[in-house]
């Protein structure tokens, strides 16, 4: 593929006009958004306001130019709750939909994405990532692996009921034996899917740097025979490095260890800074155009958080400066490296 074909995408860009013509002077073409669960009391039945609120965001941004990856619901997530001042799982599914692992809950799902995919149209770009990180309990709780994998492999094939040019895919946390094993449940004989999905943050959630996105490509593209997709990708540009690991006794095995000391256990060279950053980016971004079977990648992202969704913290590493600009969309000197990034790397 042609470094002038893949794809250069972003995540979390919306809101106003004026952060669309700021991520428009990136040269960024593809934005990533959410798509929940449509209905609020039966299949087919009253739109949500959430479905309506995200069907209007997705409209609004290909009518902005640019091209939508809808992400689908996962089968929930852990995240933090205001009213009770703590991390809870919250389910995507309603009851309606059937009870998980029946083959009335996977034809539900799929005509539930049939629906979705026809109702979005043309404001829907041919990729969609199927679900969030479904090998981490984040996302899939404590259900079995085989109700992960088949809910993945139905949301897949409701898109395509609704669109047989769809390009689908799923994206895992990281590149690891528990990573790899639900893949290869997901990616079984008969499969729907189109591209492998994953999501890596070297220097942040785990050793390394940007470097290492090398040997996951190979690594994937030669287990699966799919073009690879970076999801997500990025660097934090703060926090410091904690000087060991706290007591997690009692935890939650889906709340970070990062959210309980506030700090990280992993940096690149010259640690987390807006600087180290932009480096980062420079060089990824390098990598994603000149890699052979790369599919492109989705930053993540565009602006920094105002509290951790984990732990609802507005000083915690963990979700609050990933964003190549700030809360306030000031750019940090990663928006100006990606943007020479990308005029310099995906030219032919």
């Amino acid at each position: 593929m042609k470094a002038s074909e893949k794809i250069k995408g972003i995540v979390y860009a919306y809101n106003t006009g004026d952060e669309y013509e700021m991520v428009r002077e990136l040269s960024v073409e593809w934005m990533r958004l959410n798509v929940s669960f449509p209905w609020t009391d039966k299949m087919f039945g009253t739109l949500s306001e959430a479905y309506l609120r995200d069907r209007e965001e997705v409209r609004r941004t290909h009518a902005r130019g640019f091209q939508v990856m809808p992400a689908t619901p996962s089968l929930g997530g852990f995240t933090y709750d205001e009213k009770l001042g703590k991390a809870c799982w919250h389910e995507s599914f309603p009851d309606f939909v059937g009870k998980k692992g029946t083959g009335e809950f996977y034809e539900n799902i799929r005509e539930t994405m049939r629906f979705v995919c026809e109702d979005l149209g043309g404001d829907a770009g041919i990729y969609w990532q199927c679900m969030n990180e479904i090998d981490i309990p984040v996302f899939s709780n404590d259900y079995p692996d085989d109700i992960v994998a088949d809910t993945a492999r139905a949301t897949a094939e409701g898109i395509l009921r609704g669109n047989p040019n769809a390009r689908c895919g799923i994206n895992i946390s990281c590149y690891n034996e528990n990573a790899l094993r639900i893949a290869d449940i997901v990616y079984r004989e008969g499969h729907p899917f189109f591209y492998m999905g994953v999501d890596q943050y070297f220097g942040s959630w785990q050793e390394g740097d940007v470097d290492n996105w090398n040997g996951v490509i190979d690594g994937l593209y030669a287990r699966y025979g799919l073009p690879v997709l970076a999801n997500e990708w990025g660097y934090s540009s703060g926090g410091e490095l904690a000087a060991e690991r706290p007591d997690m006794t009692g935890v939650p095995e889906a709340f970070p260890d990062v959210c309980v000391v506030r700090k990280w256990f992993h940096e690149v060279k010259g640690g987390h800074t807006p600087e180290v950053q932009a480096d980062y980016f420079d060089r990824g971004l390098k990598l994603f155009a000149e890699h052979p079977h790369c599919l492109g990648s989705f930053m993540f992202c565009w602006r920094d958080a105002y509290h951790c969704y984990h732990c609802g913290a507005p000083d915690c590493p963990a979700e609050c400066w990933w964003g190549i600009v700030t809360t306030d969309c000031k750019p940090k000197p990663a928006y100006y490296a990606v943007k020479e990034a990308l005029a310099k790397y995906y030219h032919d």
